[in-house]
């Protein structure tokens, strides 16, 4: 396993990192569709720490805090030096943030640390962003990701004030490194005006979604900020496993990608199904002749990436373990590298600077202020 320095901080990840999105889930109608027991959390986990898997990465949000405890009990179960090695990663949500300390507070209690070592700002500090976790949720207790609450301006905590308050933990040493997830480049000067330090930026960044290239990549590498790509297999459409847009599932078909007007969407673009599905096409050539599977390319050209400290990958299952770290060891020639960059530059180009994968633009062309 390679380990990597986040951009100019001190804090050092495992090139392949372990998303826990997946740990808490309680039943068939949340997101994941499976209840996720604590057996399968520490036999996955155990399984990745052999290989040399270090970056643990959850969140408040995931399974409202299921996430955060399971983690925490499994980590309880490795044996003392593996225990030691392990590095967790966590989130605050946007609308948590008018009082950070207290969730701070609950995040350490529901791992059961005394110290977060990187503590990410899930999502901006705005209206739009906040409402995304302000909508419904399953039965089972989950969030449904398809839905939005209403979130009133005098509600948005003051964005800067948040990151002084994250100052203030780190220097009580209740976490060791600041982090946000997908910021845009104004987002991050604002945080960085605060004097906060920055170790990364966790982003959606793949084959088929590489809006981070134009504008965010760039900036984090000027300025020393490490980044973190995070659904590096597109929810599984680079496992090449779909042939047409109509059979991949409802839920992974939400994405800015498809057309808005499908059921669960919101970001009420047209989307670019042909260009997709031709992309992956052209996808699956390169897999096939480099005789590489198209799901461990994907992996391994992320990490090839410029400014790149670790892909996040989630597992259910010990074969996705398996071939995710393959995937990570993996050091593709120049001239596949080349060849995958291509088949992804037109639509890299269709789709745009937008990083965010759900939300789309206003009538009158600007961001909707959540990743600007």
């Amino acid at each position: 396993m390679e380990y990597r320095t986040a951009g100019t901080s001190t804090l050092k990840l495992s090139a392949l990192g372990f998303g826990t999105w997946q740990f808490g889930s309680a039943g068939t109608d949340d997101y994941w569709g499976l209840e996720f027991t604590d057996e399968l959390a520490l036999a996955l986990t155990k399984q990745a720490t052999a290989a040399g898997v270090t970056y643990f990465d959850t969140a408040e949000d995931y399974a409202k805090g299921g996430s955060e405890k399971q983690l925490g009990r499994t980590i309880k179960g490795l044996d003392e030096a593996t225990r030691t090695s392990v590095v967790i990663g966590s989130k605050i949500l946007p609308n948590s943030c008018g009082d950070v300390r207290a969730h701070c507070e609950g995040t350490l209690e529901r791992l059961g640390v005394e110290c977060i070592d990187l503590y990410m700002v899930h999502w901006p500090i705005s209206e739009s962003s906040m409402a995304h976790f302000a909508g419904a949720h399953t039965a089972s207790g989950g969030r449904d990701y398809a839905t939005t609450g209403e979130v009133a301006a005098e509600a948005v905590p003051p964005s800067k004030q948040a990151f002084l308050d994250l100052m203030e933990l780190q220097k009580e040493g209740k976490l060791k490194h600041v982090g946000v997830s997908n910021f845009g480049v104004a987002q991050l000067e604002e945080a960085l005006s605060t004097g906060v330090t920055l170790a990364v930026n966790q982003l959606c960044y793949n084959l088929i979604f590489r809006a981070a290239e134009m504008e965010i990549l760039p900036f984090c590498r000027a300025k020393g900020i490490g980044v973190l790509a995070y659904s590096p297999l597109m929810q599984g459409l680079l496992t090449g496993g779909w042939k047409t847009a109509d059979e991949v599932p409802t839920y992974r078909a939400r994405t800015r990608h498809f057309n808005g007007k499908r059921d669960k969407s919101r970001h009420g673009e047209e989307g670019h199904e042909a260009l997709l599905m031709e992309t992956l096409l052209k996808l699956r050539a390169v897999a096939d002749e480099s005789g590489i599977k198209l799901a461990d390319l994907s992996v391994s050209w992320i990490l090839a990436q410029p400014g790149i400290t670790c892909v996040i990958a989630g597992a259910t299952k010990p074969y996705q373990v398996e071939a995710n770290v393959k995937a990570a060891a993996l050091q593709l020639s120049p001239d596949v590298l080349e060849k995958l960059t291509k088949a992804g530059d037109a639509l890299k180009e269709a789709m745009g600077p937008n990083c965010d994968l759900w939300q789309g633009l206003h009538a009158d062309g600007k961001f909707d202020g959540r990743i600007k």
